[in-house]
């Protein structure tokens, strides 16, 4: 099945038709957001071929858009098991001050909170123990289970899932990471699959050979 575009991926392509040459900072402007809000966006429509990327220049329309369903095949046969690592995880018994010094130690933006029996319970990031600091609370007193987002409302992949299948949810989900997840009830934790994890793999199959990105 192809992948479905968000709103914000068609509006970007449009804008690129419509301004080209434009940086990322000028499509970011027009939309209003942030440059590095739209990274994943703009990685993701260029290694899809549907807009060109020159450094220094900027971005323009796809100078052949029948090669988007050959990549996307592509994709279709790289499957999460084959790029997944494993994750940095703390244990559900863990307090907020314990994730905070875990995700410096570990320089991670984010960790998989587990059970006694290695199940995925949840899941804590940066931004869920900054939002603990703002209220001035004493971090050590605070189970990490009360800063996490828990299992039932988070997304996660399983090992069968293609790297489309996890570009697709990492951008509609707004994430870093997801869990890979396996196991009766899609319970017990197997690795993850990062933003890094996957432009790794487009760039990969697009030969880029890590040329940069235009500004």
């Amino acid at each position: 099945m192809p992948i479905q575009l968000t709103p914000r991926q068609l509006d970007i392509v449009e804008l690129v038709r419509e301004h080209a040459p434009v940086t990322g900072d000028q499509i970011a402007e027009m939309i209003g957001l942030s440059r590095p809000t739209l990274r994943a966006d703009l990685s993701l429509l260029t290694m899809l071929g549907l807009i060109s990327a020159k450094p220094k220049v900027g971005y323009f329309p796809a100078e052949t858009p029948s090669s988007q369903g050959e990549f996307e095949q592509r994709l279709q046969q790289i499957y999460v098991k084959d790029i997944y690592s494993t994750p940095v995880t703390i244990s559900e018994h863990a307090t907020a001050y314990d994730a905070v010094v875990q995700l410096l130690c570990e320089n991670t933006g984010t960790l998989m909170v587990t059970g006694e029996s290695g199940e995925l319970k949840g899941v804590v990031s940066r931004k869920d123990v900054l939002k603990l600091t703002m209220g001035h609370a004493d971090l050590s007193t605070i189970p990490v289970g009360l800063a996490m987002t828990r299992r039932a409302h988070m997304a996660a992949l399983t090992p069968e899932e293609t790297v489309l299948d996890a570009a697709d949810k990492l951008v509609k989900h707004q994430v870093n990471c997801l869990p890979v997840v396996s196991g009766e009830g899609d319970s017990m934790m197997v690795g993850r699959v990062t933003k890094t994890d996957i432009l790794r793999v487009l760039i990969d199959l697009a030969g880029k050979g890590g040329s940069p990105a235009p500004n």
